[in-house]
């Protein structure tokens, strides 16, 4: 949800990926890759039983001996577009390719003279076109943000711009 925000406040579209729909999660993300020349690669470390890191490395083998500490730029001969990986976890153990999502959300307020101004014309939701077994095979349109909102693309973040209760859903400690 905050990535819907994140992409829609920068300007950026937003292709979603749940290899929990498809049957084989590293084919998915790789058409995925391939299809939508993806510049940066955002996910959760674990969820719903699956291990998105060990997904990722299966499909992106390079990103095991690419240290960002290093300061140069990551490149994959496999995704030629791909130039980061990110993953909302706390650790880096066994992720030296990656970076945490805690490192890239810093506000700086000064990207007044870097961005364009985004309207509800911007650019936002990217779709994929998928196959009978959910993997990609194209990209289809791409929404932007006054589509978005009145579509319900994003049920939480269309209720929070309408400023309605919306009960999220999620993981944690419930009693």
């Amino acid at each position: 949800m905050v990535l819907q925000f994140a992409c829609s406040k920068s300007g950026l579209i937003l292709y979603s990926l749940d290899p929990t729909t498809v049957s084989d999660p590293a084919t998915a993300l790789s058409a995925a890759l391939k299809a939508s020349n993806a510049n940066i690669l955002i996910s959760m470390e674990a969820g719903n039983d699956v291990n998105y890191i060990s997904v990722v490395q299966q499909v992106v083998p390079e990103l095991r001996v690419f240290d960002v500490s290093k300061g140069m730029p990551f490149v994959s001969p496999r995704f030629p577009h791909l130039r980061m990986c990110i993953h909302t976890g706390f650790d880096q153990d066994d992720k030296a390719g990656w970076f945490p999502l805690r490192h890239m959300v810093v506000p700086s307020d000064n990207l007044d003279n870097y961005t364009q101004p985004v309207t509800g014309k911007t650019p936002l939701a990217g779709q994929f076109q998928v196959d009978g077994n959910g993997i990609p095979t194209g990209v289809g349109a791409t929404l932007d943000n006054e589509q978005v909102l009145k579509q319900n693309v994003w049920p939480t973040y269309s209720a929070i711009l309408k400023k309605e209760f919306h009960d999220v859903e999620g993981v944690g400690v419930i009693f």
